[in-house]
């Protein structure tokens, strides 16, 4: 562990490493606070260090769409606009299987839901707010392009008396 790794203790508590001592190591959370841990923490407990081998990392957006919308025209419209974002890895030269990918996750009561997964460098940890652009982006290309994000529906009997 370094200064400048992203830290995510057993507990769920994350941040970045800002300082290593002999007694503790100190973890600033995305809203700026400080958490100061023993080292002994890092010895008796599991952690995971986001950042240690490789900066990039894969984040996953959910959303959803109506039934009615054509889902292979979405995907590619989806999959573009994400691409547009400055901080997501995309781009001809990169592999196919670390480009933006919006695949359906599964049937709901009211639409179809749908991901999108995409690699950033660095983490989404709110000073970077990645996933919040997203949903903006997916929301106005969706608005843009008249695909409708589905209301709960309920059916109603009305039964007569007899």
């Amino acid at each position: 562990m370094s200064v400048g790794d992203y830290i995510e203790l057993e507990d769920g508590r994350t941040g970045l490493v800002t300082q290593l001592n002999m007694r503790s190591t100190t973890l600033e959370t995305f809203d700026g606070k400080d958490i100061v841990v023993p080292n002994e923490k890092f010895i008796t407990s599991s952690f995971t260090n986001w950042t240690h081998k490789n900066t990039k990392q894969r984040y996953r957006v959910d959303f959803s769409v109506a039934y009615k919308t054509n889902v292979r025209q979405m995907v590619e419209l989806v999959k573009a606009a994400v691409a547009t974002h400055p901080q997501v890895i995309s781009g001809e030269d990169i592999p196919f299987e670390e480009r933006p990918d919006c695949e359906i996750d599964s049937f709901g009561d009211s639409g179809i839901n749908m991901f999108v997964e995409f690699w950033m460098e660095g983490i989404d940890d709110g000073r970077n707010r990645v996933g919040g652009d997203l949903l903006l982006i997916i929301l106005e290309t969706l608005q843009n392009n008249g695909i409708e994000i589905p209301f709960p529906q309920r059916e109603v009997r009305i039964l007569k008396e007899e």
